[in-house]
């Protein structure tokens, strides 16, 4: 989930390919590291820094995403489906470079979902990664305009394992510090509150990290390399409650493709339709 920041349009129609680039990011050991420990990661290529988990993907990309957002609306709006089309792996001593453009505009039930597309590139043009956010402004309407995200995966749900993940008191507080987002209704209790959180909430890229674990570890043999795909729809937000868990329920729906969800400790659903494609 995130907050935009800045002045509304009264016609979001007339945004369609309103685009936000973003300033150099350079890649290290120590960031990449971080981030792995922030969602305590146990693959030892992710630990170690060498190569980047799946969902630290979203970092480089996350201020350009929020400022186009921001010139839409200054309400809260509800990160509600995330999609990754991975092209190269993240790794030490690269210069990325993103942009995001509002890319289309869908009326739901639930109000409009704005579609914002994000793409990163190497400093000599290489494409690492493409990302869809759709992201809900409730209750609001606006008619249907620009390209509807790209057709996603429905793998057909065969046996199932699962894993569960105990969250730290300090979770949020570490996933903020390795992804620069200190959105303060995932800190604040006071925050959360005047947002209509019970509690806290943790980030949305931080859960959807957590379920790439199980994915990465029970379908990839721990090489994030073989993860093509990866996306969901967020379903609720995962609160920072005393002896919060994350379960993630997994498994194999053909080929090379992989179907999860995720519920709290209290079996209510935070994640749906996830998928993911796996390179052989």
């Amino acid at each position: 989930m995130t907050a935009a920041m800045s002045s509304a349009t009264s016609e979001p129609a007339a945004m369609i390919g309103l685009s936000r680039d973003s300033e150099e990011f350079r890649t290290d050991t120590h960031r990449l590291a971080q981030f792995a420990r922030a969602v305590d990661d146990a693959n030892p290529r992710h630990l170690s820094g060498e190569i980047a988990p799946p969902v630290f993907a979203h970092v480089p990309v996350m201020q350009s995403m929020v400022e186009v957002l921001g010139r839409i609306t200054p309400a809260f709006i509800l990160h509600g489906e995330h999609d990754f089309v991975f092209h190269e792996p993240i790794v030490p001593g690269q210069r990325l470079f993103s942009v995001s453009t509002l890319q289309g505009i869908r009326g739901t039930r639930a109000g409009t979902v704005f579609i914002v597309r994000s793409d990163t590139t190497t400093h000599d043009g290489r494409l690492v990664c493409s990302q869809y956010s759709g992201c809900l402004l409730p209750g609001e309407r606006h008619e249907d305009a620009g390209e509807p995200v790209p057709e996603r995966p429905a793998p057909e749900r065969g046996a199932t394992s699962s894993e569960r993940y105990a969250l730290s008191p300090d979770q949020t507080r570490r996933y903020a510090d390795a992804a620069r987002d200190y959105s303060a209704y995932t800190i604040d209790p006071a925050a959360a509150a005047k947002a209509g959180f019970p509690a806290p909430i943790v980030h949305g890229m931080c859960t959807l990290a957590f379920a790439s674990r199980a994915i990465v570890d029970n379908h990839c043999g721990g090489d994030t390399r073989r993860l093509k795909r990866f996306g969901c729809r967020f379903t609720g937000p995962l609160l920072m409650t005393p002896g919060q868990e994350l379960t993630v329920v997994h498994w194999s729906g053909g080929a090379t493709g992989v179907g999860f969800e995720a519920t709290d400790s209290e079996g209510t659903a935070v994640i749906r339709n996830g998928y993911a494609e796996i390179e052989p």
